[in-house]
């Protein structure tokens, strides 16, 4: 009995040292699941952000920059948030949960901009970047699970994520490799990458699915000017926006943009 006794308080032990997700250590965390079978009419755009630690001044100004993007998005679209990366606010991560971590934030809907902002500022700064362990889940999971209807004869894909990231992947991962090999099989989304910094390693995501890459290189006006057009959105969109909610000039009309098709480098 008494090692019995001994067994059961080292597991509960490990659970809080290396970030096992028992049901106590569930009610800390916003834990969203991929509903089956869901239905969009439109388009569906999910929003994975790199939360590793190098990431706190992009994702204040990813904060910022949604406020005024998400309203002016076609009401037909339907975005998602996940996080990877994060520090869910436990100590003593073991490496191999580190290298786990990501998590659904909020599920596709219309008009989800509260949800988005609100999601971006709860989540956490940690360490790791696990890539390509998030590309899985999100191409896996969430945009497995939802089924997407529009009318639209462009040419453009039903499903879009847009990765927003600084480096690439430090778990051991091959987000190049894992994109290529579903490619083979499914053609049903394209990914946008915001790449902050000076690295091209993850220009496969975007050239194998039929996205854009942002080549971002540190500028605040070229960071939101690659939202801007991921989201299809008119240029000066938010800069309009500031300007509107300090009340420094009257609402005017920014200049309307052609979305992207096809694979495009941009280096801004």
């Amino acid at each position: 009995m008494f090692f019995l006794l001994c067994l059961v308080s080292s597991a509960f032990a490990a659970n809080s040292r290396y970030n096992v997700y028992s049901p106590s250590t569930y009610k800390q965390i916003n834990i969203v699941q991929s509903p089956k079978n869901s239905r969009i009419n439109g388009y569906a755009v999910e929003l994975l952000v790199d939360y590793s630690g190098s990431m706190g001044r992009w994702i204040q100004l990813a904060k910022e920059t949604l406020e005024f993007i998400l309203p002016k998005i076609p009401k037909t679209t339907s975005v998602a948030l996940r996080v990877l990366g994060e520090n869910n606010g436990q100590r003593g991560f073991a490496f191999a949960d580190l290298c786990k971590s990501t998590r659904l934030v909020t599920f596709f809907k219309h008009e989800n901009q509260t949800n988005i902002v609100k999601g971006l500022q709860e989540a956490q700064l940690g360490g790791m970047t696990p890539l390509e362990f998030a590309l899985r889940e999100t191409i896996e999971k969430d945009l497995r699970s939802v089924r997407v209807f529009n009318n639209d004869k462009s040419g453009a894909k039903d499903k879009k994520i847009i990765l927003v990231t600084d480096g690439d992947d430090t778990c051991g991962g091959d987000p190049c490799k894992y994109i290529r090999e579903v490619m083979r099989l499914r053609k049903d989304f394209q990914i946008d990458v915001v790449q902050l910094g000076s690295s091209t390693e993850l220009m496969c995501l975007s050239a194998e699915t039929g996205g854009s890459f942002y080549k971002v290189d540190g500028s605040r006006g070229k960071f939101v000017r690659a939202f801007e057009n991921t989201f299809g959105v008119p240029v000066g969109t938010v800069e309009q926006g500031i300007k509107e909610k300090t009340g420094t000039v009257q609402p005017a009309k920014p200049i309307p943009q052609t979305p992207a098709r096809g694979y495009k480098f941009i280096n801004f």
